[in-house]
């Protein structure tokens, strides 16, 4: 995934190499300021609609360091808080920078959303074919054990059956890993249009 580097990671790149600029200290600053206002926002001491006032005073090439920050803590398994909580955050910068591009971005957040919606409709149509079929066939969820001289005939749940189905449980994990690999490719997506417009 394409992410712009942040100032402080070029600074530790180039501290390493002793060749900080006057340039490259400003930058470190202004990430500092930046990492000090998102800290405030995860910790919801500001809200969505107060980040711009606390990011207007910042240069717009470094704004997209904000929400790049913002994506880089997104993942498929974020929950929808979180995930929401990134998009207001992304988009309350967007209109900070003089090319409000806000529908576009708030195009790619929702292919997200429809990205983790769309993975748990399949596992639960897949869980509701295994109930289906256990219904109709309730011999299945039977299974026999030897305890000493005592067979004992245990009734599995869904959740057992699936864990021990290892066919089923194979296709489960192939489903998941379609959608983290398009869920990922639609985040590169979004990373690559947002540093696109600084460049």
């Amino acid at each position: 995934m394409v992410f712009i580097k942040s100032a402080r990671e070029i600074a530790l790149e180039k501290v390493s190499q002793k060749k900080l600029s006057s340039k490259e200290i400003d930058e470190i600053k202004q990430q500092a300021k930046i990492d000090t206002v998102l800290a405030k926002y995860y910790k919801d001491q500001i809200e969505p609609d107060q980040l711009w006032s606390h990011l207007k005073e910042i240069p717009e090439k470094y704004l997209s360091l904000a929400q790049n920050n913002f994506l880089k803590t997104l993942t498929f398994y974020s929950n929808p808080y979180d995930t929401e909580k990134r998009k207001k955050g992304l988009l309350a910068i967007e209109k900070v920078k003089k090319i409000d591009q806000s529908s576009d971005v708030e195009f790619y957040f929702n292919q997200l959303v429809e990205v983790q919606n769309g993975f748990q409709n399949e596992i639960d149509q897949s869980m509701e074919k295994v109930k289906k079929d256990l219904e109709n066939n309730p011999e299945k969820r039977l299974r026999t054990f030897q305890q000493g001289n005592q067979i004992i005939i245990k009734e599995l749940s869904v959740e057992e059956i699936v864990e021990q189905d290892k066919g089923l449980k194979e296709a489960l994990k192939q489903i998941e890993k379609e959608y983290i690999d398009k869920y990922n490719i639609l985040k590169e997506r979004l990373a690559d249009f947002l540093n696109k417009a600084v460049q």
